[in-house]
C-alpha cells in the first residue's frame, strides 16, 4: 500500500509539473499574440505611419447600426499625422488612396498602410456624421 501511495504521489507531482510547464508556455504564446500590431497603424519597424487605433466595422455591423463599413477610429495618437489632419475618434475610414477598404480585415488594412512611403500624402475618405469627407494625411 505504501508503494502504491508513493507511486501515486510521484505521478501527481509529475502531472502538476507538466501542467505548469504547458500553462506557462501557453501564457507566453498568448502574450505574444496580444502584442501584434494588427489594430495599430502608428508604428511599423520604427516609423510612424498614420497614428490611429481602429476597429473594423463589417457589413453586418454597418447595416445594423446605420454606419459606413470600414475602419472605425477608436483613438487618434497625440502629435501624429492623423491628429494634424484633424481625424477624430468615431470617424470611419472607407477608402485609402482610392482603394475601398470595406470587406478587408485589420491585418490587410495594416499591410496596405505599411506599404506607403514616409512623407507621402495619403488621401482618405472619411465617414463622419453621416457624410463622406476627403482628408489628406502626410505620413511621418
Amino acid at each position: 500500500m505504501k508503494k502504491f501511495l508513493l507511486v501515486l504521489f510521484g505521478l501527481t507531482i509529475t502531472f502538476l509539473f507538466v501542467g505548469y510547464y504547458f500553462n506557462k508556455s501557453n501564457f507566453q504564446t498568448n502574450k505574444q499574440l496580444t502584442i501584434t500590431p494588427s489594430i495599430n497603424i502608428s508604428q511599423s519597424t520604427n516609423r510612424l505611419i498614420i497614428g490611429i487605433h481602429y476597429r473594423i466595422i463589417d457589413k453586418q455591423t454597418a447595416l445594423t447600426n446605420k454606419l459606413a463599413e470600414g475602419a472605425y477610429i477608436t483613438q487618434v495618437i497625440e502629435g501624429s499625422p492623423a491628429e494634424k489632419a484633424k481625424l477624430q475618434e468615431e470617424d470611419i475610414i472607407t477608402e485609402i488612396d482610392n482603394r475601398n477598404i470595406s470587406g478587408l480585415d485589420e491585418q490587410s488594412i495594416y499591410n496596405l498602410i505599411s506599404t506607403l512611403n514616409p512623407e507621402s500624402k495619403v488621401n482618405l475618405k472619411i465617414w463622419r456624421n453621416n457624410e463622406i469627407i476627403n482628408v489628406s494625411v502626410i505620413l511621418d
